[in-house]
């Protein structure tokens, strides 16, 4: 009977783990953007859908605005998929709006064929068979958003070898069409955010160098009191390095 009960829980222990382990992926989507050809790889198993779009938003530079009423559960598998046909797809179970930043159109002749095409900056989405604008939210922070676009836009290395940046152009369309309140709000917020990632970094890294000064002062207090003991107790000098020697041969042999 002792044998049948442990059986039993070890059966239901790995079934326990095995949903437990299933539910765990289905709950983690995993998005992969490519900036230079703006295209997207999705693998989600009953995912939500407003974190895959915030995933997305995050990488693509394209602005979310979503009623929280079309949340909803999404199963997908799509793998190197235009930005655009891949939203189609995973919006498919709501009613949504793909809005296109089209381009100033130049006079100059010499610049017709160098026309770009209109970009995707933002998508609206609504429960399905749903119309109404008025409860729209977007899914990723403005301020945040503005602080990670300027960020990457100033940290980038002077001396790397310059690539299409999808994301970056479709943010700068983005800040280039709106308000100038909002736009110069948005960039002072994330200056001032940058200012203060720079002062705790500058701290951090003083921090770092006191304590690299005390470990130098500490250590050279340390050897002058050696030097001085093997000159007034060499045996007591001898015994004290042949402990040091055996503590630091056990600690590498742990």
């Amino acid at each position: 009977m002792a044998l049948f009960h442990r059986l039993l829980c070890q059966i239901l222990f790995i079934g326990v783990m095995s949903f437990m382990s299933g539910q765990l992926w289905a709950g983690s989507p995993h998005v992969f953007y490519d900036k230079s050809s703006d295209t997207i790889s999705i693998v989600a198993n009953n995912a939500s859908y407003k974190e895959i779009v915030a995933r997305i938003a995050t990488l693509s530079g394209i602005e979310v605005l979503m009623d929280p009423k079309a949340e909803h559960n999404v199963t997908i598998d799509v793998s190197d998929m235009p930005l655009e046909t891949a939203l189609k797809q995973l919006s498919r179970r709501t009613s949504f709006v793909l809005i296109h930043n089209i381009p100033e159109m130049s006079d100059s002749k010499s610049q017709e064929t160098s026309v770009q095409p209109p970009m995707l900056v933002r998508i609206h989405v609504l429960p399905e068979g749903e119309f109404s604008t008025n409860a729209l939210y977007p899914v990723l922070a403005p301020a945040g958003e503005a602080f990670i676009r300027e960020k990457n836009r100033y940290s980038a290395p002077a001396q790397q070898v310059e690539i299409f940046n999808h994301a970056q152009k479709r943010w700068e369309a983005r800040l280039k069409d709106m308000p100038p309140e909002k736009r110069e709000k948005l960039l002072e917020i994330a200056q001032k955010e940058r200012e203060q990632v720079a002062l705790r970094r500058a701290k951090q890294e003083q921090r770092k160098k006191e304590l690299a000064e005390k470990r130098e002062a500490h250590k050279k207090r340390r050897d002058a009191r050696l030097e001085e003991l093997k000159l007034t107790d060499p045996e007591r000098y001898e015994l004290r390095m042949k402990r040091r020697a055996e503590r630091q041969q056990r600690v590498n042999s742990e």
